[in-house]
């Protein structure tokens, strides 16, 4: 999408997060990506996932991005804000995300919006 749109993977993004920010979803991706939820009914809360790992047949890729001092900063609070704990996570889940979204072989945000169990008021 980069090379064929002449988007920086900056560019891209930021577009990402806006995309999920103005969707209300950004917090609920990072919370799916880090959390391992419980059935309907446990009494037991979510646990930590110490290790994420790609769902089978997703290849996750390094790429490098280079965002401006400014756009760090808002970045860094979105981290905060999302409970991301590092840049890199923030960035992954939004860009991954975005990419899928429209793939039928693989979940989009909006239908694990809608399937998963995750803990309210975290």
């Amino acid at each position: 999408m980069s090379r064929i749109e002449g988007i920086e993977y900056a560019q891209l993004a930021m577009d990402a997060i806006d995309h999920f920010l103005s969707e209300g979803m950004l917090s609920f991706l990072v919370r799916a990506r880090l959390e391992v939820s419980r059935p309907n009914g446990s009494h037991f809360p979510p646990r930590r996932n110490l290790r994420s790992r790609s769902k089978t047949g997703v290849r996750r890729v390094l790429w490098p991005v280079q965002f401006r001092p400014a756009e760090l900063d808002v970045l860094n609070s979105l981290v905060s804000e999302t409970g991301a704990e590092h840049l890199s996570t923030l960035v992954s889940v939004a860009v991954e995300a975005f990419l899928l979204d429209d793939d039928d072989a693989v979940p989009s945000a909006r239908s694990l919006a809608n399937d998963a169990v995750l803990p309210r008021g975290n």
